[in-house]
């Protein structure tokens, strides 16, 4: 899992970063869930599911 703080709107955001298959993967973008400001991409067979682990309000 890696943590970030989204620079638009300041949310704590967790998404997973690993890959289980190594031939399998593809860019997966990861978009904040509050405001959908792409935060990262990662190249992983896994859908990195961001979920907002301490909101800024």
């Amino acid at each position: 899992m890696k943590i970030i703080i989204c620079p638009k709107c300041g949310c704590k955001v967790e998404y997973e970063n690993k890959s289980i298959w190594e031939g399998n993967r593809e860019l997966e973008e990861v978009n904040c869930p509050n405001c959908d400001y792409l935060l990262d991409k990662v190249f992983t067979d896994l859908n990195p599911n961001p979920k907002i682990v301490k909101s800024n309000d």
